[in-house]
């Protein structure tokens, strides 16, 4: 099966967050805010994207963040541990991730803005 919601989605404190793949990519959405009381769920989410960004070879996953109001650094830091996961793939098996931001959202301007010169093959950011 290649298309569907993908494990791992979860709503609790004050963030939702799913993800479903499709033929082409995987998207992930997270909407409200998320701090230490998600950090847990986000980073076993992310743990179940790159997993299923592997098997069925995606070339991209999308992540948005137009309605996350705020992240704070723990839950940020799970972002940077996904992508340093994707670095040390084989160059073959390395996908791009794209987010999607809200650019009236400041935090998510510098906050992104610092992942992409981190991983500049790797990351995008679209506002």
């Amino acid at each position: 099966m290649t298309e569907g919601r993908i494990q791992g989605a979860f709503q609790a404190a004050e963030l939702a967050a799913e993800a479903a793949s499709d033929d082409e990519r995987i998207t992930v959405t997270f909407k409200g805010s998320a701090d230490t009381r998600v950090m847990a769920q986000v980073n076993e989410l992310l743990t179940h994207v790159h997993d299923r960004a592997l098997e069925q070879a995606r070339r991209e996953v999308v992540v948005d963040f137009r309605d996350l109001e705020f992240m704070n650094s723990s839950c940020f830091k799970a972002f940077v541990t996904w992508i340093v996961r994707v670095q040390g793939l084989a160059e073959d098996a390395q996908y791009k991730i794209r987010f999607l931001s809200d650019r009236g959202k400041h935090w998510q301007r510098r906050s992104l803005g610092a992942l992409t010169c981190f991983a500049v093959d790797l990351v995008e950011v679209d506002a």
